[in-house]
Formats: structure tokens, C-alpha cells, sequence
């Protein structure tokens, strides 16, 4: 039923040799679009600094991805503010800065793989339970490892509506949403970008699960959602940045029980 569109997708991102090459530059074999680079990432003036991350040492990664599971059920459990900070660092956070990376002196390097080092994703997070932090709708800066308040108030229960009433995106201590900025890979990679910038996400997803795993906590990749509403609530466009992944974090309930 669906393999003409499968087939249309395949066709636009498909890499073929001959029409590439007529429509990119090609500089020491990369390809490399003529415009310059877009911004990689969103600046803030007002900004809420996190505390350091702190990094539990000899955790055991086979345990952590041999037990990996979708947590839907969540303790009423709130996260620390040092969880919260070392969640977001593990999961999405710089580990390294190379010099000469797209001219710039020094350039990011992230926990997560990203097609040219581009990192077209953006991370957002709705607060529902974090001690010291007001409830609200927030936008991680990577590079400053701090949170851009963008809504206060309470999102849990909109936000469950908006991914057709899955009552774990509200009941969790926080839900984390992965958006893509297109034309950051687009830039490089024309219309194959689209391709690159989704596995970007999916990868980006992925270390959420194995971070929340490290710390304790569950998660749950959550991709049915009205991305029309999510994006009003967002303030974002829906055109050159879209929603793909809303990931609820908590406590798992089979673990912690209630409080």
C-alpha cells in the first residue's frame, strides 16, 4: 500500500553519482554546499547555569544495554538538579573540541554520532519534576551545558494530549523532545541531510535510553504526536526545525515504588 511512497522518499535522499556531482562542489572528495555554514547551535542571553555532571565511574555498559527497556511507568520521584545536569551531559553534551573543524579555531565534539559533525538536533525539555527548578519548558544550550527557559509552568498533561494521550509523557519527572534543524546538514549534504539529520536523532535517542540507564532512571521513545501543536508549543516552525522523538525520563515505579 505505502511502496510508491517508499519508493519517492528513496528516490529524493538517494545518493547517485552523476547528479551529485553536477549539483555540489567537491573539496578534497567531501561534498560541500556553496552557501556558508549555518549557525550549529541556538545562543541564549537568559540562561540557567546547571550544576556540574557527575559521572558515576565503573558503571557496566553491558549490564546497562543487556537490560535496556521502554520505561513507561514512573515512580513520583523527582530527579536532582546534579541528576538532570548529568543526564543531559551524558546523553547530549560536548566531550571534546577539535581544532580546524569547518575553519572554526575549536568545534564541538558531542557524545552522540553525528553525520559530518554537523549535530542538526536540538534538545528540548519539559520540567515536571526536578527539585530546585521551577516547573516549565526549557532548551538545552550544549556548549554552555545550561537550560534556556522558554515557558514556565506545568507542560506534563498538554504535552500526553499532544502525543495522543500517552499518560507516560505527563507522569514523568521530565520529558526530553528531540527536534532537527534541516538545513544544518542540508548544507552539506543537500537533500540527502534528511536522511543523515533523522539518524542523527535516532542516535541522539539511543543515548538518552543508555544515559537514563547509567543514572537509574528509564525512558521511553515516544514518535506518535501531532507535530503541528507540538511545534506551537515549541515556538519553532514546523518547516526548518521539526519534532521526531518526545522521550519521558523518571524514576522506573518497579524499582522506586511511590513516595
Amino acid at each position: 500500500m505505502y511502496t510508491w511512497l517508499i519508493r519517492y522518499y528513496g528516490h529524493i535522499i538517494e545518493l547517485d553519482r552523476k547528479t551529485w556531482i553536477k549539483k555540489n562542489h567537491i573539496e578534497r572528495g567531501v561534498v560541500y554546499r556553496v552557501e556558508p555554514m549555518p549557525p550549529f547551535y541556538k545562543g541564549s542571553s537568559n540562561k540557567i547555569s546547571l550544576p556540574p555532571p557527575k559521572i558515576p565511574r565503573g558503571a557496566d555498559a553491558s549490564e546497562v544495554l543487556l537490560n535496556r527497556r521502554s520505561i513507561r511507568d514512573f515512580a513520583d520521584k523527582p530527579l536532582d538538579m546534579e541528576i538532570l545536569s548529568s543526564l543531559l551531559h551524558l546523553a547530549f553534551g560536548v566531550t571534546r573540541w577539535e581544532g580546524g573543524v569547518y575553519g572554526y579555531r575549536l568545534y564541538p565534539l558531542r557524545s552522540f554520532p553525528s553525520a559530518g559533525a554537523l549535530y542538526p538536533v536540538e534538545i528540548y525539555v519539559s520540567v515536571h519534576m526536578v527539585r530546585g527548578m521551577p516547573q516549565g519548558l526549557y532548551r538545552y544550550i550544549f556548549l554552555e551545558h545550561s537550560l534556556d527557559p522558554l515557558r514556565e509552568g506545568y507542560y506534563g498533561e498538554l504535552l500526553a494530549k499532544i502525543a495522543l494521550d500517552q499518560e507516560h509523557v505527563a507522569s514523568s519527572a521530565i520529558t526530553v523532545i528531540i527536534t532537527v534543524l534541516w538545513a544544518r546538514s542540508a548544507w552539506k549534504y543537500g537533500s540527502r541531510g534528511y536522511k543523515y539529520a533523522l539518524l542523527d536523532a535516532g542516535f541522539a535517542g539511543e543515548n538518552l535510553y543508555i544515559a537514563s540507564g547509567i543514572l537509574g532512571l528509564g525512558t521511553c521513545a515516544v514518535g506518535a504526536f501531532y507535530e503541528e501543536e507540538l511545534c506551537e508549543v515549541l515556538g519553532i516552525d514546523c518547516v526548518s526545525e521539526i519534532p521526531v522523538l518526545m522521550m519521558p525520563v523518571g524514576y522506573p515505579l518497579e524499582i522506586h515504588g511511590q513516595n
